[in-house]
């Protein structure tokens, strides 16, 4: 969308100037044509809306602060004096509203039916089948197990002598097609022996809610078949959190975290039953900042909560993370080369020797310590973990990597298994 482009809706009234939600928003390239991309990272709204670099001003304008006069000044600061006429900032505005990008009483209406749509369905449908990986059962299946014979695979480790399951897990949640071989040298731990009874899978709430976790009782569906979670476990955590750990569950409607995960567990254990504690785990640092993120009372209950489930009875504990995303397509200007990635790597290894080490603090201080510049999304799920195993846990290092981001980008990612 341009400023100029024909009327797409009715102007808002002169003197509301709406607040443009929180969104994701990347550069992409149509047909040679730069755009920047909105989407909503709460899954409201499930397109993804175009907006030229000078739609894009006007639309990062809107904070609640700016008035049309501010916005005129700046926009003709930008675009080399170039003046927009007011009817231009309101037809950009009418539309982000119409798409649902502005935080107003008709958005609000949008999200109050998607949270009752949601709280009606029985199980989570798997959001992501026949998209990011392959719907039909048997080549879901043919699919996952290929990466472990892939090169680079860890093998189906077939004669091997049997072992007990790790208490944890940190494994990928990149898309398979580019984290695969690093899914597989996670996965094959388990392998050989029946999962515990329960696990628990803390995965990453991209949308950062302004609550630390969001668990949900809902059994998942995938192409292998349906999840159950441990109801009794989810009310006593929700019951230890005061209840809002509950009040933004919608998030799990969406995010592909956990799903991913599980699609895993199910391809490698065919048949076997077994109940999760979904946990979506927002950003920490909103909390906490570059403190420990046991000074937040709200964390703490969290995690004493989490702690209280695992009493007594064997579990596996998943963290669904990735780690650094830098480049274009996570705000950051510099010119993606082979310096960058062994930057990347280089900080990442930094991070990895506390996770791998049990410090938990040891890894929040590397971590957020600097303002998480790398956006590494790991921090408050890969924490929670090390928390929930304890100080003695110690992790092996399975296997790195690094993939490109289709919209300019990279992505690091990796496995490692706490015995």
């Amino acid at each position: 969308m341009n400023p100029g482009d024909d009327d797409l809706g009715a102007p808002l009234p002169v003197t509301v100037l709406p607040v443009l939600r929180r969104v994701d928003a990347y550069p992409v390239e149509v047909e040679g044509e730069e755009y920047i991309a909105l989407r909503d990272p709460e899954g409201v709204v499930e397109d993804v809306m175009l907006l030229s670099p000078a739609a894009f001003l006007i639309a990062s304008m809107l904070d609640g602060t700016a008035t049309v006069t501010d916005m005129r000044a700046t926009y003709a600061r930008a675009f080399d004096g170039r003046m927009v006429e007011e009817h231009e900032i309101r037809k950009v505005i009418a539309e982000l509203d119409l798409r649902g990008f502005l935080d107003t009483p008709g958005f609000r209406l949008k999200r109050a039916e998607a949270r009752r749509r949601w709280g009606d369905l029985p199980v989570r449908p798997a959001s992501h089948a026949g998209g990011a990986y392959p719907d039909d059962p048997r080549e879901l299946a043919a699919y996952l197990g290929g990466f472990f014979t892939a090169e680079g695979g860890p093998g189906l480790l077939a004669g091997a002598t049997p072992r007990r399951a790790p208490r944890g897990l940190v494994a990928p949640h990149i898309d398979f097609q580019r984290g695969g071989l690093a899914y597989a040298h996670a996965h094959r731990t388990h392998r050989e022996e029946p999962l515990p009874d329960l696990v628990i899978v803390l995965g990453v709430v991209h949308s950062a809610p302004p609550v630390p976790f969001i668990v949900t009782d809902k059994a998942f569906q995938t192409p292998l078949g349906v999840v159950s979670a441990d109801r009794e476990a989810v009310a006593a955590i929700s019951a230890g959190c005061g209840g809002w750990a509950r009040e933004e569950e919608i998030a799990h409607r969406s995010e592909h975290s956990i799903e991913f995960q599980l699609v895993w567990l199910q391809a490698t254990h065919p048949g076997q039953d077994f109940t999760i504690v979904p946990v979506l785990c927002s950003a920490f640092e909103q909390f906490c900042g570059e403190h420990s993120p046991q000074s937040d009372e709200r964390i703490a209950r969290g995690l004493e909560s989490l702690a209280g489930v695992l009493r007594g009875r064997r579990a596996l504990v998943i963290a669904s993370v990735d780690f650094s995303h830098v480049g274009p397509k996570f705000g950051d200007d510099i010119r993606l080369d082979e310096s960058v990635a062994a930057g990347v790597e280089e900080s990442d290894r930094a991070l990895l020797a506390p996770l791998c080490a049990g410090d938990a603090e040891g890894f929040w201080a590397e971590g957020a310590g600097d303002g998480n510049p790398r956006h590494v999304d790991a921090l408050s799920a890969a924490y929670t973990l090390l928390h929930l195993l304890g100080p003695d846990a110690r992790g092996t290092e399975l296997a790195y990597g690094q993939a490109p981001d289709p919209e300019g980008g990279i992505v690091s990612f990796a496995a490692v298994e706490f015995p």
